[in-house]
């Protein structure tokens, strides 16, 4: 019976936890999303369907090799890319380029529409997000700069 009770709460808590870290990040965007305009969330809803489509599209392109790259848990991701961007046809490399000019073009668009409200309170939010992380933090300590080409050490 006491094995019961303590299995229950565990559950208990451990969903409260997890329902309580969705709706976080959930309402975090909905904030957002409730200043924009009806026009700038059809713009955003329709591009993130086009992005979703893109890429669809250039995993169907991807070959078995290049897939065999991207399931390789040996190298780094880093080395991934770099296999990976050696292998691509024209057809992906265009699929990529044409990508890219439509993210700057949307974001160039989507800026035009804000207005200086809506400019001020996403660099509120951005500047929120950006004091609330430990950005550069490392484990193991600060870099040290090396010489150009050397890799970065780390202190001990």
């Amino acid at each position: 019976m006491k094995l019961k009770n303590i299995i229950l709460t565990f559950t208990f808590l451990s969903l409260m936890l997890f329902n309580t870290m969705v709706f976080t990040q959930d309402s975090n965007y909905n904030l957002i999303q409730k200043e924009l305009t009806e026009a700038q969330r059809d713009l955003l809803q329709k591009e993130r369907e086009v992005i979703k489509t893109n890429r669809e599209a250039f995993k169907k392109s991807l070959t078995k090799e290049q897939l065999a790259i991207l399931r390789d848990k040996t190298i780094s991701k880093n080395e991934i890319k770099k296999r990976l961007v050696a292998t691509f046809s024209i057809d992906q490399k265009s699929m990529i380029q044409n990508q890219q000019v439509r993210l700057r073009t949307t974001r160039e668009s989507f800026r035009k529409t804000l207005t200086n409200e809506q400019r001020n309170m996403l660099n509120e939010r951005i500047n929120k997000i950006r004091q609330s992380k430990d950005i550069g933090e490392l484990k193991d300590g600060a870099r040290i700069n090396n010489a150009p080409g050397d890799k970065k050490k780390r202190k001990n």
